[in-house]
């Protein structure tokens, strides 16, 4: 679009009259309806455009960068709208300011008066009118070429020299003020509605989209789709599946502001389209019909959809897609991966991360730490560090490490459970994986993680080998005696054994005792034992080696036999307060 305004602009300026009179074609419109919702009164907004184009012509020279032609435009017309609110003494006023109750009295009472049906919708139309009026300059200016221009967020963005986001800030402004009415925006003023995912056939009217699935294939795919479209989220699609059917590949697909996934199912394509249906209803719907029999869904003409299995049928309301992300593809150059690798490291690490909310960012994800020679996947919560190693990640050319949020760990491991091989891509802040069948994207944490090898000891004081199953089975039988506000244990060790106590107990009443394998010295430190339970769990190994460098240093756990995963425990002092791992230990 700016490039084309620029070619016509430098012909104008060379003469070319025919260049002017395709550039009053192309914006006559637009300028004419954002004049028309400003002003209210259409004769009027012509006068304002005719104005408009008149000072374009005479001034075109003075206006130093020819990209930027839509918003100089749009000055001038916003100017000149102001100047005869100025004039007339119009001004408008907020919605919050609004009688809503008042106006929706008046336009009843019209209603009660004339002929129902048309009467209805000019009650509507009048109702709008005056809500928009309401509304600020800026957030109608958006709803008015929203929807009534049909314009995309990167054409408002142009026109009105602005963001993308921007454009998405004052239209979702503008809708939370209009929620209660925004249903009557595109049907009182004859507009359609239609996303760019909506194939041919539903643009030329004819709403016939069919699709025909096994059950246990579509089910499969909603259930992975399940922890993103939960509903837990405030983006506009959080609780939504779309289900877009082109050509011969049917996907289905869930993102919000942290991830999104897309995975192609197997299916019948009939007629083919878009569609967006709350994901829990149809999960549920389909979850309930017996593996065996197929199961159809089919669009009607009232923006329903129908579903079907055997003689059973449910209609549900088809939502509007056009809020649905854009999820992007992994480019031919991804690294490719060994899945049970990817899997592993993830397993090793992600129990170390926080699950809830923290000020420090970084914790609730994964630190993926690129090296020349490795890959160090990391996981921390301020209590526990665990690092597991893979072979090197070379995903860009600065080779930058970068945070995967934990929801997308816990779909990454949900989603190519089975895969052999995974493609990593990395675009701007968003990580992809994909396999044959399924992409997952995720928005990167932008944080810096903290120098979480800084607080591993360089030289441990002392040293065990022990057996992994017999300690965990120790730890796990001793739990029910421990506090739950501060579940912690002790730990005697010499060379010989370990002798574990819970707190508050008399070592002498409930203890147990556990021979090593070997021993360097003798320590007695206490710990979280749900800190030790989650670390040994995720050991791979049947013998593990503790590594100590005092009661209140952490301890080091490293699995025998295997290389490139260690973990770290802080201890609990002796008068049970727990030491944390503080950011500017870290850093």
């Amino acid at each position: 679009m700016r490039n084309d305004d620029t070619v016509l602009i430098q012909r104008i300026l060379t003469g070319d009259e025919t260049a002017f009179a395709s550039l009053v074609r192309k914006y006559q419109k637009r300028v004419h309806t954002l004049a028309w919702r400003k002003i209210g009164d259409f004769h009027i907004a012509e006068d304002i455009t005719q104005e408009t184009f008149l000072q374009v012509y005479q001034k075109l020279g003075t206006l130093e960068d020819p990209a930027r032609f839509s918003r100089w435009l749009y000055v001038i017309a916003d100017r000149l709208c102001i100047a005869w609110l100025r004039r007339n003494h119009r001004h408008t006023e907020p919605l919050q300011d609004a009688d809503i109750s008042e106006i929706e009295i008046e336009v009843y009472s019209r209603y009660i008066a004339t002929e129902y049906e048309k009467t209805f919708a000019e009650a509507r139309r009048d109702l709008v009118e005056k809500l928009l009026a309401k509304l600020r300059e800026t957030n109608r200016t958006v709803i008015t070429l929203h929807y009534l221009e049909g314009m995309t967020y990167t054409e408002m963005g142009e026109f009105l020299g602005v963001s993308e986001n921007t454009i998405k800030s004052r239209l979702r402004r503008a809708r939370q003020q209009l929620k209660k009415y925004a249903f009557m925006i595109p049907e009182a003023l004859d507009i359609t509605i239609v996303s760019g995912y909506r194939s041919q056939k539903r643009l030329n009217g004819d709403f016939g989209m069919k699709l025909t699935f096994q059950r246990d294939e579509l089910l499969s795919s909603l259930q992975m789709l399940q922890g993103v479209a939960s509903g837990q989220d405030t983006a506009p699609m959080p609780s939504n599946v779309l289900i877009h059917a082109e050509g011969s590949t049917i996907e289905c697909m869930a993102a919000d502001t942290e991830i999104g996934i897309r995975r192609r199912v197997e299916g019948t394509i009939k007629e083919e389209g878009t569609i967006t249906l709350p994901a829990q209803t149809l999960r549920d719907i389909v979850k309930a019909w017996p593996a065996e029999k197929p199961i159809d869904l089919a669009t009607t003409t009232d923006d329903r959809v129908e579903i079907t299995c055997g003689n059973d049928l449910y209609k549900i309301v088809e939502l509007a897609d056009e809020e649905f992300p854009q999820l992007p593809s992994v480019d031919d150059g991804a690294l490719v991966i060994d899945g049970e690798t990817l899997r592993s490291v993830l397993h090793k690490t992600e129990f170390a991360a926080s699950t809830e909310k923290v000020r420090r960012t970084f914790l609730n994800g994964l630190y993926f730490n690129l090296f020349e020679d490795r890959t160090e996947v990391v996981g921390c919560d301020g209590k526990q560090i665990a690092v597991a190693q893979c072979e090197p990640f070379r995903l860009s050319e600065d080779n930058d490490g970068f945070i995967v949020p934990l929801k997308a760990v816990k779909g990454i491991e949900r989603t190519f459970a089975d895969s052999s091989e995974v493609r990593i891509s990395r675009v701007a802040n968003q990580i992809l994986f994909a396999d044959a069948r399924a992409t997952l994207t995720a928005r990167l944490v932008d944080a810096e993680y903290p120098k979480y090898e800084k607080v591993f000891p360089e030289a441990p004081e002392m040293r065990i080998v022990v057996q992994k199953e017999p300690m965990l089975r120790a730890i796990q039988r001793m739990s029910p005696f421990l506090d739950p506000k501060c579940p912690a244990v002790c730990l005697e060790i010499d060379e010989q054994q370990i002798r574990m106590s819970p707190r508050g107990s008399d070592p002498d009443e409930r203890h147990e005792t556990l021979a090593v394998e070997s021993s360097t010295g003798s320590i007695r430190i206490g710990f979280d034992t749900r800190l030790l339970i989650e670390t040994l769990r995720h050991i791979e190994t049947e013998s593990l080696m503790m590594e100590f460098s005092g009661e209140l240093e952490p301890m080091t756990v490293t699995p025998l036999g295997e290389e490139g995963h260690i973990c770290l425990i802080m201890p609990m002092s002796l008068d049970w307060v727990r030491k944390d791992i503080s950011a500017s230990s870290c850093r």
